[in-house]
C-alpha cells in the first residue's frame, strides 16, 4: 500500500465483449433491514442497468459493489457453464458465489481425492461447475442432499421446488455424467452408508449448524493437503451458528476461515 488513491473505474467492464452473464439484481430478507427496498430501487433507477455484465456496478445476491472488475462475468468459460446449466433469476443473482466454485474447484484438480457436496438442494451450482471443468471425468463427484419435497426454513429457498419429484429431477440433471452420485439422506449420517476415502474439495450448504459441524467431523481427516473446503453460508448474518460452530472447529486444528464478501467462506487443508 503505497497511500495513493485507486484510480477511477472505467464506465464498463470488457468493453471488446457484449456477451457475458446477466447479474439479476436480487437480494434476500430485506424486510430485514428498515428502509432497504425504497434505497435499492433508488440504486437501481440511478445507475441503470445494473444487471449489463458491462457495468461497472456489481448488483445481487445481497452484495453491491462499484469499480471492480468482475472479469468472470464476460469470461467465455465461465459464462457457457452458467448459461448450460439453464439459470433462473434467482440462480444468476449468485454469479460472484458460483464463479467462487469454480474457481476453488479448478484449483484442486492437482490435489488428491474425490469432489464433494453436501447440500446439493436442486443442483445448480455444481452443475456449473461440472460443466464448467468439462464434467471432470478423471474424478468422482458426490452430491447429498435430505432433497426433502416439504419446504424447511431457509433464506432464499424457492417452495415450488419442493416437490415430491426433487430427488428424481436432480438425478436427471446430473445423469450427462457417469462419474456423478446423488445420494438422498441426512448429513452427517448418510455419510457413513457411502463417502470417499480422500477428498479434494468439499462444498458445505447445509443451512444447519449441527449437520455443518457434523459433516466436517466426518470429512475434514479425509480431506488431502491443499484441498479447499467452501463454506455457502459463512458470512451471512442469518446464519451465524453456523460461522460460531466452524470457527472453533478450525481454531482447534490450527487453521481459520476466510470470509468472502459473496458470504463464502473458504479453508485451504495443510
Amino acid at each position: 500500500m503505497d497511500g495513493s488513491s485507486p484510480p477511477p473505474p472505467s464506465t464498463g467492464r470488457d468493453a471488446a465483449s457484449s456477451a457475458g452473464v446477466r447479474v439479476a439484481p436480487l437480494f434476500y430478507r430485506l424486510d430485514l433491514v428498515p428502509g432497504a427496498v425504497p434505497a435499492l430501487q433508488q440504486l437501481v433507477a440511478a445507475v441503470g442497468d445494473v444487471a449489463d455484465p458491462r457495468t461497472p456496478w456489481y448488483v445481487g445476491d445481497n452484495l453491491i459493489t462499484y469499480g471492480r472488475s468482475c472479469g468472470f462475468l464476460t469470461d467465455p468459460r465461465f459464462v457457457a457453464a452458467v448459461e448450460a446449466a439453464a439459470p433462473r433469476d434467482s440462480e444468476r443473482a449468485m454469479a460472484w458465489r458460483t464463479h467462487t466454485l469454480c474457481w476453488a474447484a479448478e484449483n484442486c484438480r492437482g490435489v488428491a481425492g474425490d469432489f464433494v457436496e453436501c447440500g446439493t438442494y436442486e443442483g445448480y451450482s455444481m452443475a456449473v461447475v461440472l460443466h464448467f471443468l468439462g464434467g471432470l471425468p478423471e474424478r468422482r463427484c458426490w452430491l447429498y442432499d435430505l432433497f426433502d419435497p416439504t419446504p424447511g426454513p431457509g433464506v432464499g429457498k424457492r417452495l415450488e421446488a419442493h416437490a415430491p419429484d426433487l430427488y428424481d429431477r436432480v438425478c436427471r440433471r446430473f445423469a450427462r455424467w457417469p462419474n456423478v452420485a446423488v445420494t438422498r439422506g441426512k448429513v452427517p449420517e448418510v455419510l457413513a452408508a457411502g463417502a470417499p476415502d480422500r477428498i479434494a474439495f468439499l462444498h458445505v450448504d447445509l443451512n444447519n449448524a449441527a449437520a455443518e459441524l457434523g459433516a466436517l467431523e466426518a470429512l475434514f481427516d479425509r480431506v488431502s493437503a491443499g484441498g479447499l473446503i467452501v463454506f455457502d453460508d459463512y458470512g451471512w448474518t442469518g446464519y451465524r451458528a453456523q460461522k460460531s460452530a466452524e470457527d472453533a472447529f478450525f481454531t482447534r486444528r490450527g487453521l481459520s476461515v476466510l470470509e468472502l464478501p459473496t458470504g463464502q467462506g473458504l479453508v485451504v487443508k495443510r
